[in-house]
């Protein structure tokens, strides 16, 4: 069993009088991949912000065995990369300028200029996510699934040891999205720990290794990606699932309507 790189020790978490989270408890073991499920509003988006040191919190989250909340943010940088949902560039830098930002927390303060280590890291992440005919690009200019394929090359820069994801794929086509799914599934076998909050389950689940399913803020299930079958989604979604398999041979799960 793998040493958690996370612990959640009765969290709740929210945000001002309104509470989203409530008493979660669960282990992130590292170097796996893990899923956070569940339906909208469950609380996946609020749990990977408060993971990421973006939200205060009431009981114990700890990284790596230290309490978040006394985590420096440049500490932070160093040691968790985040990937939001919606990545909305204000400024028309260059593709490359982006990418390069993932720098800044190994470059001191004030920052030195980029070396040809970081250019060579810069160019080899661009390469590992398909976006390095568009280095010299606007960000701006770039398609919402572009941007997305961006910024994850940003967080490679970075080279943190944990990776948080708000739905990574959510704008990307099928292809792209495998291809992203596949990219997480080989950074978490190089030994990183990768947590992402997941919309079609079915198009997760031959990548993850482990799931956490959210409802009302509560963990309703939580396990191997082996134990997910159709009584737990049943609970969670509120609706019959049947199985199914594949052309690959992989199960899959589909909704019944009634």
């Amino acid at each position: 069993m793998s040493a958690a790189c996370f612990r959640l020790a009765d969290l709740t978490a929210g945000y001002g009088d309104r509470k989203v989270l409530r008493g979660l408890t669960a282990d992130l073991p590292s170097g796996r991949f893990t899923a956070l499920i569940g339906p909208n509003g469950s609380g996946k988006s609020t749990l990977l912000r408060t993971m990421a040191g973006l939200l205060p919190y009431g009981g114990g989250l700890t990284l790596l065995g230290r309490e978040v909340r006394g985590v420096s943010r440049r500490q932070f940088g160093r040691l968790v990369g985040v990937v939001p949902q919606h990545f909305r560039p204000l400024y028309p830098f260059s593709v490359w300028e982006v990418i390069g930002m993932g720098r800044l927390p190994h470059r001191g303060f004030p920052a030195r200029p980029l070396n040809a280590e970081d250019e060579a890291l810069i160019e080899a992440a661009a390469e590992r996510v398909g976006v390095r005919s568009l280095l010299s690009r606007d960000v701006t200019s770039l398609s919402g699934g572009e941007a997305q394929r961006a910024v994850l090359a940003c967080v490679l820069v970075q080279d943190p040891p944990v990776l948080l994801l708000d739905e990574p794929t959510s704008a990307l086509d099928p292809h792209q999205a495998a291809r992203v799914l596949g990219l997480l599934r080989e950074l978490a076998r190089e030994g990183r720990t990768v947590a992402a909050a997941v919309h079609d389950v079915n198009a997760a689940l031959p990548f993850i290794d482990d799931y956490l399913a959210l409802k009302e803020g509560r963990f309703c299930s939580q396990g191997p990606v082996e134990a997910l079958d159709g009584r737990v989604l049943e609970s969670l979604y509120g609706a019959p699932f049947l199985s199914y398999r594949s052309e690959r041979g992989d199960v899959m799960w589909r909704a019944l309507c009634e």
